[in-house]
C-alpha cells in the first residue's frame, strides 16, 4: 500500500509542506489526507485505539507498512520516499528521538502563531485530487474541528528555563542601565535641574561600580588571575572576560531559582515584553551613541600627519581599520546613518522588527571588523548583535517562512505590556518621543561641540603638519655623523597629542606627544607610557613654518631644526572621481 501523509488541514505551514511534497514526489508514491477527515480517522483506527488516536500530534503523521510514525520520525521517513538529495536525510534516523524531536516540536508548537491557519481544510487541486484520500469529503469550518492548536504556544520546562536564562543574562549584562541613560540625560537642563538627581545617580552608579569590581576581582581569585579594572580604551581586558563568566554564572543561578519558584511554568507574556522593551532601549541608545559620533565624524578621525608618516607595514590591524574608515568622511557618515536608522526604529514598537534587522546587519559588520582586525571591542559588539537578535527572535520564524519558503505568515497580535497595565497609549508615545528627542538633542549638541574643537569644524592647529628635518644634532654629532637609527629625517605632528618620528634607517614610530604651547615645551614618549616629569625640549619658531627643538632626548643632548612641508599623500589628496579610465590602485 502507498504510504499516507496525514496533515493538519487548516495549518498554512502543513499545507505548504504538502504542496512541496507534491512537486518532488514525481513518482506519485505518497497519498495524503487531512487529520480532521473521516478518511484519516478510518485509516488510523486500523492501527490505533481511539485513545491513541486522540494522543497523536496534530501536525504531520505518516502511515506506512511499518506502522504509524510521528514527529521527526514521520518527517524523515517521508524524505526517504523522495529522490536525492532529500532521500539522504533518512540517515538522520540513526539518531535517537530525544535528539531529533525537539526542533520538530519547537516548530510544530508555534506554527499557527508564526504562519497562521486557514478557515477551512485545504481543497486539493483537480490535477492531484486522486492522491488525496479525503478528496470527496466536505470541508468542515474551523470552528467544527476538534484537533488543531492544543499545543500552540506551549513551552516545556527546559525551554522556559532557557528563555529565563537568556533574559536574566541580557539584563545582568546591561546593568546599571537604565540608570546610565538617565545619567547622560542629566546633562540636559530640563532633567539636570531636578534637585538631588545627579548626586543620587552618582552615588548609586559609584556603588554599583565598586560592588562589581569587588565581585569580579574576587571571582578572578578563583581562577588564580590578578585583575584590576582600568580605563585603557579596551573592552576585552582580562577583567571583562572574568566579568562575563560572573554574569553567566549569576544568570544560571537566577534562572534556575526563577524556574523553581514558578514551578516550571512558561515565561509570562508581560515579563518577556518588558525584557524586550529594555533590550530595545539599551540597543537603541548605544546605536545612537555610535551613529552620531560617526555622522559628525569623530570616532575615526582622518589620517593625520602622524599616520601618514608611518610605514604601511608597521600599522597594526586595528590601525588599518581606523585609517580605512577615517580616510573617507562620507563613508564614515554613511556608516553612522545606518546605525542611527536602526537605533531610532528600535524605540518604537511597530518599527522595532525592521530596526533590529538593520541593527543585526550593522553590528555583524562591526563584529567582523573587530574580530578580523583585532579591535578590542569584540565582547561588546558581539553582545549588541545578540541584543538585536533577541529583539528580532520572535519574528524570525515568520520571516524565514515568508522569504525562504514563500509561506503566508500570521499577523503579530501580541499586546504591549503597558496596554495590559491600562496605561494611556498617547502618553506612552509622547514619553517615548520626548526621550528620543532629548537623546537626539544631547548627541547633536555634543557632536557640534566636539566637531568645533577636534573635528571637521575645527581649524587645523598652526603647528600641525609634516616637518622635514633640516638640521639634527645629538650628543655633539651633526646630521650624518649620527647613526641612521638615531638621526631624525621627518616628524609628523598631529595636535594635540600624537607624533611620528621617522629615522634615517626608515623606521617611523608613532608616539604620544605632550606639548605646552604656553611654556613652549614638548616631549615625545611611548604609547601607553607616562610623559616625562621634565619636558624633553623647549621649542622656538625662528621663522614661519620652522620649529627648533633644544633639549635632551633618550639621554643625549639634542637640537632639531625642521620645516613644515606639504604632505603629498595620495590617501588624503587623491579625492573622488566619477570617471577613471584605469583603476588608480596604488
Amino acid at each position: 500500500a502507498n504510504p499516507v501523509v496525514l496533515f493538519d488541514g487548516v495549518c498554512n505551514l502543513c499545507d505548504a509542506v504538502v504542496q512541496w511534497l507534491l512537486e518532488r514526489d514525481r513518482a506519485g508514491l505518497l497519498r495524503y489526507a487531512s487529520l480532521q477527515s473521516a478518511a484519516a480517522h478510518e485509516l488510523l483506527s486500523a492501527h490505533l485505539t481511539d485513545e491513541e488516536i486522540a494522543a497523536l500530534p496534530d501536525s504531520i503523521v505518516l502511515v506506512d507498512d511499518a506502522g504509524v510514525h510521528t514527529d521527526s520520525t514521520a518527517a524523515l521517513r517521508i524524505a526517504t520516499k523522495l529522490g536525492l538529495p532529500w532521500k539522504a536525510l533518512g540517515g538522520l534516523l540513526v539518531l535517537p528521538r530525544f535528539v531529533r524531536d525537539p526542533f520538530y516540536r519547537f516548530v510544530a508548537r508555534d506554527r499557527y502563531r508564526w504562519f497562521g491557519r486557514r478557515e477551512t481544510c485545504m481543497v486539493p487541486e483537480p490535477g492531484v485530487a486522486e492522491r488525496f484520500l479525503d478528496a470527496g469529503e466536505p470541508r468542515p469550518p474551523i470552528a467544527d474541528i476538534a484537533r488543531g492548536d492544543r499545543d500552540a504556544g506551549r513551552r516545556t520546562p527546559v525551554r522556559s528555563w532557557a528563555l529565563r536564562f537568556v533574559i536574566a543574562y541580557l539584563i545582568l549584562y546591561m546593568l546599571p542601565f537604565p540608570l546610565t541613560l538617565l545619567g547622560n540625560l542629566g546633562r540636559i537642563p530640563l532633567i539636570g535641574d531636578i534637585p538631588g538627581l545627579q548626586p543620587a545617580l552618582g552615588w548609586v552608579l559609584g556603588l554599583w561600580g565598586s560592588m562589581t569590581n569587588v565581585l569580579v576581582t574576587s571571582g578572578a581569585d578563583l581562577f588564580g588571575l590578578e585583575v584590576e579594572p582600568a580605563v585603557t580604551g579596551s573592552g576585552d581586558q582580562t577583567f571583562n572576560y572574568v566579568e562575563l563568566v560572573f554574569d553567566l554564572s549569576m544568570a544560571l543561578v537566577v534562572s534556575v531559582a526563577w524556574t523553581m519558584f514558578v514551578r516550571g511554568r512558561r515565561v509570562a507574556a508581560m515579563t518577556f515584553d518588558v525584557s524586550r522593551v529594555l533590550t530595545r532601549y539599551y540597543l537603541g541608545w548605544f546605536l545612537l551613541i555610535y551613529g552620531w559620533v560617526k555622522v559628525f565624524p569623530l570616532q575615526m578621525p582622518p589620517p593625520g600627519p602622524d599616520r601618514l608618516l608611518q610605514p604601511y607595514g608597521d600599522s597594526s590591524p586595528m590601525g588599518i581599520a581606523w585609517t580605512f574608515i577615517g580616510a573617507s568622511v562620507a563613508y564614515q557618515i554613511f556608516s553612522g546613518l545606518a546605525e542611527l536608522c536602526a537605533g531610532y526604529l528600535l524605540f518604537w514598537r511597530r518599527t522595532a522588527l525592521i530596526g533590529s534587522l538593520i541593527g543585526m546587519a550593522v553590528m555583524l559588520n562591526v563584529m567582523a571588523i573587530n574580530f578580523f582586525y583585532d579591535v578590542p571591542v569584540k565582547l561588546f559588539s558581539t553582545h549588541l548583535f545578540l541584543y538585536a537578535l533577541f529583539v528580532a527572535a520572535p519574528d524570525l520564524p515568520r520571516l524565514v517562512g515568508m522569504f525562504g519558503f514563500n509561506l503566508p505568515v500570521a499577523s503579530d497580535c501580541r499586546r504591549a505590556f503597558w496596554r495590559r497595565l491600562g496605561w494611556n497609549g498617547r502618553v506612552v508615545r509622547l514619553t517615548t518621543l520626548a526621550l528620543v528627542g532629548m537623546l537626539t538633542w544631547f548627541h547633536v549638541q555634543d557632536g557640534i561641540s566636539n566637531s568645533r574643537t577636534r573635528g571637521i569644524l575645527a581649524e587645523v592647529p598652526r603647528l600641525e603638519g609634516i616637518y622635514v628635518v633640516e638640521s639634527f644634532t645629538r650628543g655633539g654629532l651633526l646630521d650624518r655623523e649620527n647613526e641612521d637609527a638615531d638621526r631624525w629625517v621627518r616628524v609628523g605632528v598631529n595636535m594635540p597629542s600624537i607624533a611620528t618620528i621617522q629615522r634615517a634607517n626608515g623606521v617611523a614610530v608613532r608616539m604620544l606627544m605632550a606639548m605646552d604651547t604656553t611654556a613652549r615645551t614638548v616631549s615625545f614618549y611611548d604609547r601607553g607610557g607616562q610623559p616625562p616629569q621634565i619636558p624633553q625640549f623647549e621649542y622656538t619658531e625662528p621663522e614661519a613654518d620652522v620649529l627648533r627643538l633644544d633639549g635632551t632626548f633618550e639621554g643625549d643632548s639634542a637640537s632639531v631644526v625642521m620645516r613644515k612641508t606639504e604632505t603629498g599623500a595620495l590617501l588624503v589628496e587623491r579625492g573622488f572621481h566619477w570617471i577613471n579610465e584605469f583603476p588608480f590602485n596604488r
